[in-house]
């Protein structure tokens, strides 16, 4: 994409039709969108919603041939709740594999001296577990999408990333013949899956993104060993980024969606505009009678645009 060109701007019809998202009309180099939230975690009426929402735009980025990736930051399970206790009801299913996460113009924290660990050893001072440990991310490799989807969505901590098909990541399928389906190792575990987690390790995107979001960490310890380097983004960052650098960034991925506590909401960055999409995919939540239970307005801010 040439970051030059200025994208078109919506007019204010257009972006009344868009409701309850909002687009960043001052950003050129992606389309950003935010999807306000009244609370996070969500309530289960809007995480209905919600997951009403995610469930075209997974349809038609899947017809776009785009594959969605889900991550959880593991700070968010860190603390006894119902997030680690999700996890680790389905952690075997969910098979997760770990990585680094980072925050633009955030710094690793360093490793700790025994120095520094004395007083904390002495009870004079707190663990801060912020300020010794880096943030990571739990990447789900289970392919059932809306399954993790339905688990995570709504707890401030969660990702999904659609890209490209990688045809390295593709598997030959197995073998159909009953006498193979019927032998008892199909019966116990769903080996077509695990046969398709296999191969999704041979996908670009882990090397792809310690390429790009790795960037300064190359002889930090640990590195070479991380599957995969993501960002934990806010708006600020993407507004405040140079357009060279969200170009580099989309060479990861096609669309980045980001629950942004700090934001109040979700984050929908794409490397193309999604206008349309939204459109037809907020108009086929109206026509199933699906409204936001906390911003369901939309015809008055249509007919509020109109007017203008």
């Amino acid at each position: 994409m040439d970051v030059k060109t200025v994208r078109k701007r919506l007019d204010p019809l257009l972006q009344k039709s868009i409701y309850p998202l909002k687009r960043a009309s001052q950003m050129d180099a992606c389309a950003l969108y935010w999807l306000p939230v009244e609370t996070m975690p969500v309530s289960w009426r809007e995480k209905q919603w919600l997951m009403a929402f995610f469930d075209h735009l997974h349809e038609l980025f899947a017809q776009q041939e785009l594959r969605q990736e889900s991550f959880l930051q593991m700070k968010l399970v860190a603390p006894l709740g119902v997030v680690k206790d999700t996890l680790h009801r389905h952690q075997l299913k969910l098979m997760p594999l770990m990585g680094l996460a980072r925050r633009p113009g955030v710094p690793l924290p360093r490793i700790p001296t025994n120095e520094d660990l004395e007083p904390i050893i002495q009870g004079k001072q707190k663990f801060v577990f912020d300020e010794h440990v880096p943030d990571y991310y739990l990447w789900f490799l289970t392919r059932e999408e809306r399954w993790r989807r339905d688990l995570f969505l709504g707890h401030g901590g969660y990702t999904m990333l659609y890209v490209k098909s990688d045809p390295n990541a593709t598997p030959p399928p197995l073998p159909d013949y009953p006498g193979i389906r019927s032998m008892e190792v199909f019966q116990k575990l769903d080996v077509d899956s695990i046969w398709e987690t296999m191969f999704l390790l041979n996908d670009q995107l882990g090397d792809k993104s310690k390429e790009i979001f790795g960037k300064g960490l190359e002889e930090h310890a640990g590195f070479k060993d991380q599957n995969f380097v993501l960002p934990i983004m806010t708006a600020r960052d993407f507004l405040d980024a140079e357009p060279e650098d969200i170009q580099e960034w989309f060479t990861v991925f096609d669309v980045y969606i980001q629950e942004s506590p700090e934001d109040g909401g979700l984050l929908i960055a794409a490397k193309d505009d999604l206008d349309e999409t939204l459109i037809t995919i907020l108009q086929q939540l109206r026509d199933k009678q699906i409204f936001h239970p906390v911003y369901p307005g939309q015809e008055s801010a249509l007919n509020q645009a109109g007017q203008e």
